[in-house]
């Protein structure tokens, strides 16, 4: 009886220590996996079950970790981004507002034109075009190629070669020199291509020829002086310099005398000097205008004109020449705009 109870004994040792082995190993991964082990409720099963679920969560808990890092790595890549945006927002802008002080500051208001925006908004390539004109300022007619007709007021100055002729086709012709000087201006009409010359000019000439006069070689120059009154419509193309000008002049006499002189037989010199202002020379006189004037820059003008008259200067006659003549001149000049 006391063999067979050893006997049993000693089977239950062998048994509960080769339990207690199988179980201490899988008790500890089964802590460890506690927080996962919480959601199923298998871990309640038999001792023989609880291995195959604990291992099966282990192998679980490294996929279930993943999702947590990728979720906080694109929060912590783009935020940089956005603040290395706007800090590039915020420097141009600050520039675009140190741009325009210093446009201020030279007192000049500043326009924009942008030449194109980009896909985020932001304008690219604009140009600034500043109301007052510098030597670093561009105007948008210069960018487009265009010369608007401005109000100008100069000084004008010209030679040319001057003629009085006869209004037959036998008349007498007397040639020589003239000059002129005095005010121009220009007034625009449109802002491109249409405007108005408006001049008062002071002009002196001589002209003179030899004829012979009873077989006598006898001289006649006429000195005279005048002021001239141009009225001319001015017109030329909106991208070009050139202006073509037409119209009337106008010239009011102020001194006409003239000297004839001669070598007789005897050579002798006889000279007779008459006052045309008396009796011959009319009141005013009228002249047929054209020519064309280049603008180099906005202060200098190259300037040519043809005068034809188209009335006669005297009225009467005097002894030995004819007195039905009128004047034409072809003039070369130059305008000084300072306005």
């Amino acid at each position: 009886m006391n063999r067979k109870l050893t006997g049993i004994l000693t089977v239950l040792a062998f048994s509960a220590m080769s339990f207690a082995q199988d179980a201490a190993p899988a008790a500890a991964p089964a802590e460890e996996s506690a927080p996962v082990a919480v959601r199923g409720a298998e871990t309640a099963a038999p001792a023989e079950q609880a291995a195959p679920v604990a291992e099966a969560p282990v192998e679980q808990a490294a996929p279930a970790a993943a999702p947590v890092s990728t979720v906080e790595e694109p929060a912590v890549v783009v935020a940089p981004k956005a603040v290395r945006n706007a800090d590039s927002d915020a420097d141009r802008t600050a520039a675009s507002a140190r741009a325009v002080e210093q446009f201020r500051d030279a007192r000049n208001a500043v326009l924009y034109e942008t030449v194109y925006t980009r896909d985020d908004g932001v304008p690219v390539r604009t140009v600034y075009v500043a109301q007052r004109e510098g030597k670093d300022t561009v105007t948008m007619d210069e960018l487009r190629g265009l010369y608007p007709m401005k109000l100008k007021v100069g000084a004008h100055g010209s030679v040319g070669a001057y003629q009085l002729s006869g209004n037959d086709w036998d008349g007498d012709q007397y040639s020589g020199l003239s000059w002129r000087a005095g005010i121009m201006s220009i007034i625009p009409l449109n802002q491109y291509t249409m405007g108005i010359k408006l001049g008062v000019l002071y002009e002196q000439s001589k002209a003179s020829e030899s004829y012979y006069v009873n077989d006598v070689p006898t001289n006649f120059r006429f000195s005279q002086k005048k002021i001239d009154v141009p009225v001319l419509f001015t017109f030329k193309a909106a991208s070009s310099r050139i202006y073509f000008d037409l119209g009337v002049e106008m010239s009011i006499p102020l001194y006409d005398k003239l000297r004839i002189s001669y070598t007789d037989s005897k050579d002798e010199k006889h000279t007779s000097r008459i006052d045309m202002m008396d009796e011959y020379r009319t009141s005013a006189d009228c002249a047929f205008v054209f020519g064309f004037s280049v603008l180099a820059n906005d202060y200098l003008s190259l300037d040519v004109s043809a005068n034809l008259g188209v009335s006669d200067l005297y009225d009467g006659h005097l002894k030995y020449m004819n007195l039905n003549l009128d004047a034409s001149s072809l003039n070369l000049g130059i305008t000084v705009y300072p306005f």
